[in-house]
């Protein structure tokens, strides 16, 4: 028996059909309701990297690129608990003399999140508590062909997938509709759902 977080993996798990398994939604604690959706005119970007040293980097860097070119536009950098800034200033000298629009967390997620109205992302599962409070997903792909690290893959609207600088202009200045939103928010409610213990009582019972 495999459980799953949610509707969406038990989806995917039950195309394998795999032989002689079943595969039974068990939710998971990490679901959250999402948020009322409300217009927002925050100039403010979260960027939520995965605790890879080298992913921290890629996000840290093109984020960079763009505020010193574009003063208007704030960036918030947020890193995984697993890591802190101290240990990426040993692999890189971005964080010397950084612009006044990117500030460095140390605010909770949540926190975070309301400051905002769009996020960049890779493969942080964070994007999921991101969406449901109503910010635009934007996932950078640094080449064409590189393969994909997007932790909501299996959606295919709503979100911006950018490449480059001028992508990601396009992607901040364009206006999320609330109707985008809401379907966004509508498939992470289906990524974790709520948590239900009564089918893993059942197959213990059995």
């Amino acid at each position: 028996v495999i459980f799953t977080a949610g509707l969406i993996s038990k989806k995917l798990l039950n195309r394998f059909q795999l032989e002689g398994s079943k595969v039974v939604c068990l939710g998971s604690p990490k679901h959250i309701f999402p948020d009322e959706l409300m217009e927002s005119e925050s100039k403010c970007c979260l960027v939520i990297p995965t605790s890879h040293i080298s992913e921290c980097l890629v996000l840290f860097k093109f984020s960079l690129l763009y505020a010193k070119k574009y003063k208007k536009q704030r960036f918030i950098w947020r890193l995984h608990p697993l890591i802190n800034f101290n240990i990426l200033r040993k692999y890189s000298s971005i964080f010397d003399g950084l612009p006044n629009n990117i500030d460095l967390s140390e605010q909770s997620l949540e926190a975070d999140i309301h400051k905002c109205e769009s996020v960049i992302y890779r493969g942080s599962t964070a994007i999921v508590n991101a969406i449901n409070a109503g910010l635009t997903p934007i996932y950078y792909q640094q080449y064409i062909d590189e393969p994909s690290y997007d932790s909501i893959f299996q959606c295919l609207g709503g979100k911006h997938i950018v490449h480059n600088e001028s992508e990601l202009n396009h992607a901040l200045c364009s206006n999320n509709s609330i109707q985008n939103k809401k379907i966004l928010q509508g498939f992470v409610q289906e990524f974790y759902t709520p948590l239900n213990i009564k089918p893993l009582l059942e197959e213990f019972s059995d």
